[in-house]
C-alpha cells in the first residue's frame, strides 16, 4: 500500500495525517521537541504507522508516495531573534531604509497601544547599521544603469561584512525591480569568493516596487534562511535513513508546497506555512461538503487563529506584516492572537481582574495538568476542572492528565486570590478565552464587510472542538464543522496540497494599459512558471495557470488583486475592460458602497503569476450513512459544568470511534477521539457526516 505523508510541526504538538491510495485517513500526535523538531517529526510519523498497524516509522516512510512538511524553524527564528546574523548591501544613500520605514510604524501593534503613540517607538531594524554597506551604483526606473556599479567595491563590501560575522547577506538595491543587472553582479562576487555565506536578492525575492518592503522581505529572508535550509536538509536526511525514497515537499505560507532547494532560496515563503495549511485543508473539505463560505478557526496549545473562505476562494494577503515590518510575501491571509490550551490565567495585579494570555506554557513544561512541572493555570487546565477532558483519555489515552495538579494551579493563582470557588475561576478562564476567541473572529469579518451567520465554522486545532460551539453561538453562527482529523487538520491540508510556484513583477501602467505590454508581462512570468514546473516533471493538463493584477485609484495607496481568466491565452481588449470594471465592483465590496474614486482613474501597479503543478492524490471517500441512533457509542457518563445549569450535569460521553455515519446526538454531550475532544451544548445537536466530520448545529 502506497501512502501519502503530512507532519506539520506546531508550538505545542507535532501532527502527522496519512492518506493511501483508498482515501482512508489516518492521524498520528507527539509532544514537539523544540531542540530538534524532527525529532518530533519522527515521533509523529511512529504513532501513525502504529495505528496503521505497520511495524514502524521505517515501513511507513518506505511506502510514502509523497512526504509534505510544515514547520514553525522562521517563525521561532524571528520571533525570538534567534536568526543568522545579517548584513545588508544597498545603493549609496539608502542605508537607513529599514529604520526610516515610510514614517507609519503602528503596522502591527496592539489597538490598545496605539492610543499611547507618545510612547511608542519603532521597531528596532533587523539588521544594525554596522552590518550595512553601501555601493556606488544607481539604476534609473526605466532599467537604465547610470552609474555602473564597480566590481571591486563590490568585493570589499562583501569582504568587508564577512569579516563581521555575519551568516547571511541581504542584497536590495535600488529599482533592481527594472534591471537586476548589479544584485546579479553581486552575487557572482558572492558565488566566487564567499560561497558558504546564504545571499538572499531583491530582484528575486520581492520584485515589486518600494524600496522599504522590498528589503525588509530580502533581509527577513536572510535571517531565517540559514535556519530553515539546515533544518530541512537535516530532515531530509533523517527521512532518507528511515526509507523515504523522494524528497520532503514543504509547505509555503501561499498555500501550496515547493521542494527543498527552492524553499531553502525562498525561507521567508515557510512563515505560518501550518496555519496556512490548516485552511487550505478547510478549503478542499468544503468543495466535497459543498461550503463555500467557510470560517477556518484553528485553537491550538498556543495561539487561536482564524481565516477567511468566501466564494470558495482563500483569501490572500499580498503586503502582510512581521513584527512591525511590512513585507512582499504572498500568504494566506491568517489573524491570529495568544489564546490556546496553554495560555496562562492570571490576576492583574492593578485592577484585581482575571486575564487569560496572551502568554502560553509551551510544550515545555505545559500546562500544570500535563505533570511536566508547569505550575501556571491554563485553558487546558480550565477545561480538565470543568469536566470536559478526560483525564485518561488524552491523546486517546497515550497521555494522562493531572486533575489535582489543574485544581491546585486555578486555586492558587486565580481562585485564592479572586476569592472564588476553583469551578467559578475555571468557568471564569473558559468564557473569557471563548470571548477573546469570538472578538478576534468579528474582527476578521464584521470590520471587515462580512456577517459571519453567513459562513460555517470549521473548528480544528487539538483545543478548538472543546469551545468552537461557544464561540460561534456568541456571533450567531449556525453550523460548526468539527473535521475528522481536527486536531490535526494541518497536516490533512498538506495531504490535499499541490506543487505551487508564485512569480510577480512590477509595472505601473495606467488604465486602460497598453495590451501588447500586459501580455508580454504575463508571457514572460508564465514562461518562468512554465519552464520550473517542467524541470519538476509537470506539463501540459498537469499545469494550471492563474494569473492577477494589483490596482489601486491612481495616487491612492489602497491596492487591491483583481484575478484574470484562468489560463495563459493573450488577453483581448474586452477581457481586460471586463478586469478594470472588477476592480470596481471589489473595491466597493471592500471599503463600502460609493468608496470607489473613478474620476480617479486607475493603475496597474504588478503583475502577478501563480503556477501550480497537480499532483495525484487520492480523493477522500465517503462512507454510507447508517441510521441516527447513538445510543451504542455511548461510552460512559460523567459530571460537566455547562453555563446553562447551576450546577455539573451527569452527561453521557460518546466514542469517537463508535459512532457511525449518519449518528446523531442532542446536548448536552461529550465526544471523545483520540486527537481532541468535541463539547456539545445544551440546545444544540451534533451529527456525524459522511466523511466522518462532526457537524455541531447551533441551536437547534
Amino acid at each position: 500500500m502506497e501512502y501519502i505523508v503530512g507532519v506539520d510541526i506546531g508550538g505545542t504538538f507535532t501532527d502527522c495525517v496519512t492518506m493511501d491510495a483508498r482515501g482512508t485517513v489516518t492521524v498520528g500526535k507527539s509532544l514537539s521537541t523544540p531542540e530538534d523538531y524532527s525529532v518530533g517529526a519522527l515521533n509523529a510519523v511512529r504513532n501513525a504507522a502504529e495505528s496503521l498497524g505497520l511495524a514502524d516509522e521505517t515501513e511507513l516512510l518506505a511506502s510514502a508516495r509523497l512526504f509534505f512538511h510544515a514547520c514553525t524553524i522562521g517563525d521561532n527564528a524571528l520571533i525570538t531573534g534567534s536568526g543568522a546574523v545579517t548584513g545588508l548591501i544597498t545603493t549609496k544613500g539608502f542605508a537607513d531604509t529599514l529604520r526610516i520605514m515610510r514614517g507609519r510604524f503602528t503596522d502591527g501593534v496592539p489597538e490598545s497601544e496605539i492610543f499611547h503613540l507618545s510612547v511608542l517607538d519603532k521597531p528596532e531594524p533587523m539588521v544594525p547599521r554596522r552590518l550595512i554597506e553601501e555601493v556606488d551604483e544607481r539604476v534609473d526606473y526605466k532599467g537604465a544603469v547610470l552609474v555602473r556599479l564597480d566590481p571591486a567595491q563590490a568585493e570589499k563590501s562583501a569582504a568587508e561584512l564577512v569579516s563581521k560575522g555575519v551568516e547571511a547577506i541581504a542584497v536590495s538595491l535600488i529599482w533592481s525591480v527594472a534591471n537586476d543587472r548589479h544584485e546579479r553582479a553581486i552575487a557572482d562576487v558572492m558565488a566566487e569568493q564567499h560561497p558558504g555565506v546564504f545571499l538572499s536578492l531583491s530582484s528575486e525575492v520581492a520584485p515589486y516596487l518600494g524600496e522599504y518592503e522590498r528589503t525588509a522581505t530580502t533581509v527577513f529572508n536572510a535571517c531565517i534562511g540559514p535556519r530553515i535550509s539546515a533544518y530541512i536538509k537535516r530532515l531530509g536526511g533523517r527521512l532518507r535513513e528511515q526509507g523515504l525514497a523522494g524528497e520532503p515537499l514543504i509547505m509555503q505560507s501561499y498555500g501550496g508546497v515547493l521542494g527543498v532547494e527552492a524553499t531553502a532560496r525562498n525561507a521567508i515563503g515557510t512563515i505560518e506555512s501550518g496555519p496556512v495549511a490548516g485552511v487550505v485543508g478547510s478549503g478542499w473539505l468544503g468543495r466535497l461538503m459543498d461550503l463555500p463560505d467557510i470560517l477556518a478557526t484553528d485553537m491550538g496549545g498556543t495561539t487561536f487563529k482564524v481565516s477567511v473562505i468566501r466564494d470558495g476562494a482563500i483569501e490572500m494577503d499580498y503586503k502582510p506584516v512581521i513584527l512591525r515590518h511590512q513585507i512582499y510575501s504572498t500568504k494566506v491571509w491568517v489573524e491570529s492572537i495568544g489564546a490556546g490550551g496553554g495560555s496562562i490565567a492570571w490576576t492583574d495585579p492593578r485592577t484585581g481582574l482575571l486575564k487569560v494570555g496572551p502568554k502560553g506554557a509551551g510544550a515545555r513544561p505545559g500546562p500544570a495538568c500535563y505533570g511536566r512541572g508547569g505550575t501556571e493555570p491554563t485553558v487546558s487546565d480550565a477545561d480538565l476542572v470543568l469536566g470536559y477532558l478526560n483525564p485518561d483519555y488524552f491523546l486517546g489515552g497515550r497521555m494522562s492528565l493531572d486533575p489535582e495538579q489543574a485544581r491546585r494551579a486555578i486555586e492558587q493563582r486565580v481562585a485564592g486570590p479572586l476569592g472564588l470557588s476553583v469551578e467559578a475561576a475555571a468557568g471564569g478562564i473558559y468564557r473569557i478565552i471563548n470571548a477573546h476567541m469570538s472578538d478576534l473572529i468579528r474582527r476578521a469579518t464584521v470590520e471587515r464587510g462580512y456577517d459571519p451567520r453567513d459562513f460555517t465554522l470549521f473548528a480544528f486545532g487539538g483545543a478548538g472542538p472543546v469551545h468552537a460551539a461557544r464561540y460561534a453561538a456568541e456571533l450567531g453562527i449556525r453550523q460548526v464543522v468539527v473535521p475528522l482529523t481536527a486536531s490535526v487538520h494541518s497536516a490533512t491540508g498538506l495531504v490535499s496540497s499541490d506543487i505551487v510556484c508564485q512569480y510577480g513583477k512590477s509595472d505601473r501602467l495606467p488604465v486602460p494599459a497598453d495590451r501588447e505590454r500586459v501580455n508580454r508581462n504575463f508571457d514572460e512570468l508564465v514562461g518562468r512558471g512554465r519552464a520550473e514546473l517542467a524541470a519538476a516533471g509537470f506539463e501540459g493538463d498537469g499545469v494550471r495557470i492563474e494569473r492577477s493584477l494589483d490596482m489601486r485609484y491612481r495616487y491612492q495607496v489602497h491596492e487591491l488583486n483583481v484575478a484574470m481568466p484562468e489560463g495563459d491565452a493573450a488577453l483581448s481588449e474586452q477581457e481586460l475592460g471586463r478586469v478594470y470594471e472588477r476592480f470596481d465592483d471589489l473595491y466597493e465590496r471592500t471599503y463600502g458602497p460609493g468608496s470607489g474614486y473613478r474620476e480617479a482613474g486607475k493603475e496597474i501597479m504588478n503583475f502577478r503569476l501563480t503556477a501550480t503543478g497537480m499532483l495525484d492524490k487520492p480523493r477522500l471517500q465517503p462512507y454510507p450513512l447508517s441510521s441516527g441512533d447513538a445510543s451504542g457509542a455511548v461510552t460512559g457518563r460523567r459530571k460537566v459544568f455547562f453555563e446553562e445549569f447551576e450546577e455539573r450535569r451527569e452527561t453521557p460521553v460518546y466514542g469517537f470511534d463508535a459512532l457511525r455515519p449518519g449518528n446523531e446526538m442532542a446536548g448536552p454531550a461529550i465526544i471523545e477521539t483520540p486527537v481532541t475532544t468535541i463539547v456539545v451544548n445544551p440546545g444544540n445537536r451534533a451529527a456525524m457526516d459522511a466523511y466522518r466530520n462532526v457537524r455541531l448545529l447551533i441551536g437547534h
